[in-house]
């Protein structure tokens, strides 16, 4: 069966998942209610329930959906890396602004506090911080093909500790200059794998 689209051409799973966006990051997952996500949404109660078993299924889904697009925006970076179109310097500035991208900031720690709290959310995020995880070694594997095993864990863990910190520090300090701070970033990433960088 489809689902009928309201004027905007959004489905209402969709619908859903973007009013739950705003609502969770402005008032949070446990202060939002069921009924509000429906009236936002302009969809039924049981229409949510119809879509989503529960507010943590939609919490999935906006982890789910926000892990696939980065995952999608990195590989096309480390594709552009491959073909020698995008040097490492240029790969780890791009993947340091997607980081600050100004989307969700404050949604991000409810996800985070909702995973602290409920060991589903927890698994969810935990699996696909792996695929984020693995584009990161494909990043790493890329800049020092050379290193060892157990030394290329070690870059991953300090990549993925820097582009996860960045990703928090835009709720922090909405204003800051992304443009500055993923060139710093970059040039400290370079220097911390050993290799030349710009400047």
């Amino acid at each position: 069966m489809v689902s009928r689209k309201n004027v905007s051409g959004e489905a209402p799973r969709e619908r859903i998942i973007s009013v739950a966006r705003k609502l969770f990051g402005a008032k949070g997952f446990h202060a939002t209610t069921t009924n509000e996500l429906a009236t936002e949404s302009s969809v039924s109660i049981g229409q949510v329930y119809r879509l989503f078993t529960s507010k943590d299924d939609i919490v999935l889904a906006i982890v789910a959906e926000n892990s696939r697009r980065r995952v999608e925006q990195m590989h096309a970076i480390f594709d552009a890396v491959e073909r020698k179109e995008c040097s490492i310097f240029e790969a780890i500035k791009a993947i340091a602004g997607i980081s600050l991208m100004r989307d969700d900031g404050e949604l991000s720690f409810e996800i985070l506090a909702e995973a602290c709290r409920n060991p589903s959310v927890a698994d969810r995020l935990e699996m696909m911080t792996a695929f984020y995880r693995e584009g990161i070694r494909r990043l790493a594997a890329l800049a020092r093909p050379d290193v060892p095993s157990e030394e290329l864990e070690a870059y991953i863990d300090v990549m993925m500790a820097c582009f996860i910190g960045l990703g928090h520090r835009v709720a922090i300090a909405p204003n800051a200059d992304t443009e500055s701070t993923s060139i710093r970033t970059a040039c400290i990433m370079m220097r911390a794998l050993g290799l030349p960088y710009p400047g």
